[in-house]
């Protein structure tokens, strides 16, 4: 696979339809940062798709791009750093105009603490401990950005999603339209697999983890790193919520809650920066797992976040990252919505 998507790196620079290319590249010790190329000759140390995601896509093309003035720029990415990209287009911290994004069917990563322990291992979805388990459960592992290498169904072939790809396919001469009917039974398949798997795994965390108490008793690990937060795409705010001081209730509230109820229970700051967190990305959350690969700790919070964003997004019939024209729900007033949510 890298091989074909470096190939086709190669020819779009030549090309000088763009003028630049961001990919992984080989690093030291066993690491894969993210490359910004303009010298082909550059490609030789790249690994588009490396084994782990050390930095989410999305996070790096938009610290890479706030300083870009002209020429064409090709990403490439796995389909989830794709749609957080759209969603941080959304949210006005990427301009995707000059973007064009190319994604693969996506293999799964290894969870970053299995490949620390063994920097040879590659994701395989027959071993269990070298897929993360959010990958096990993605069903849109393919088919995002504005084009995608397809390598199932005995394809090998870059397909457009969008003018924009297929603009750039037809610069290079590259306008096959090979017969997709087998990737697309492939993609189905596994799709339907996944999503009994999902399934299966969202109804044993509601299981023991719904309520109060229950999220009391997830995140009581919690050692307050903020790791989750950092590795998020969609955590893109210079001064999150939980740190700002005028948030913190003063001690006299308390009491005063205390007095007229006979008793006020604490939340902790833990719980309230979870919660807190989870309300405020949760229709653009694309299911990237970036946090819990992160979490030192071990907590479920990429599946949680996951499953409660299934939730918001379902009341609001929007998927995170599908369509850049799809505005944000809470963008959008619409007089006739959510009639089911009345008193």
């Amino acid at each position: 696979m890298n091989k074909i998507i470096v190939d086709f790196l190669e020819k779009a620079l030549v090309s000088g339809y763009v003028s630049s290319v961001l990919v992984p590249s080989k690093g030291p010790d066993n690491t894969f940062p993210w490359t910004l190329v303009s010298d082909v000759s550059a490609l030789t140390k790249a690994e588009s798709v490396p084994p782990v995601m050390s930095v989410q896509g999305a996070k790096a093309l938009a610290s890479f791009t706030q300083s870009m003035t002209e020429g064409k720029l090709l990403a490439v990415m796995r389909p989830c750093e794709a749609r957080a990209a759209v969603e941080l287009s959304k949210l006005e911290q990427i301009d995707l105009n000059n973007i064009i994004l190319l994604t693969m069917d996506c293999p799964g990563a290894v969870p970053l603490k299995e490949y620390r322990r063994n920097t040879g291992i590659e994701p395989d979805i027959s071993i269990t401990e070298t897929i993360r388990p959010l990958c096990r459960q993605c069903t849109e592992f393919t088919s995002a950005g504005d084009l995608c290498l397809a390598m199932h169904g005995g394809l090998r072939a870059v397909l457009p999603l969008t003018p924009a790809g297929q603009e750039l396919l037809d610069s290079l001469g590259m306008k096959a339209e090979p017969d997709t009917s087998a990737w697309n039974e492939w993609a189905s398949s596994l799709r339907t697999e996944r999503e009994a798997a999902r399934t299966e795994n969202r109804m044993s965390l509601k299981e023991a983890y719904s309520g109060l108490q229950g999220l009391t008793e997830v995140f009581s690990g919690c050692i307050s790193c903020r790791s989750c937060r950092t590795v998020c795409p969609i955590c893109y705010c210079r001064l999150c919520f939980i740190d700002m001081k005028d948030r913190r209730c003063p001690a006299s509230s308390h009491l005063e809650r205390s007095r007229s109820s006979g008793a006020a229970r604490l939340t902790s700051d833990t719980l309230l920066f979870h919660i807190g967190r989870m309300a405020h990305m949760s229709l653009s959350c694309v299911s990237c797992g970036m946090c819990e690969d992160a979490c030192p700790q071990d907590i479920p919070i990429g599946r949680l976040v996951s499953m409660v964003s299934a939730g918001t997004t379902d009341v609001f019939n929007y998927r995170a990252g599908s369509d850049p024209e799809d505005p944000l729900p809470l963008n959008t007033f619409k007089l006739e919505e959510l009639h089911e949510y009345e008193d």
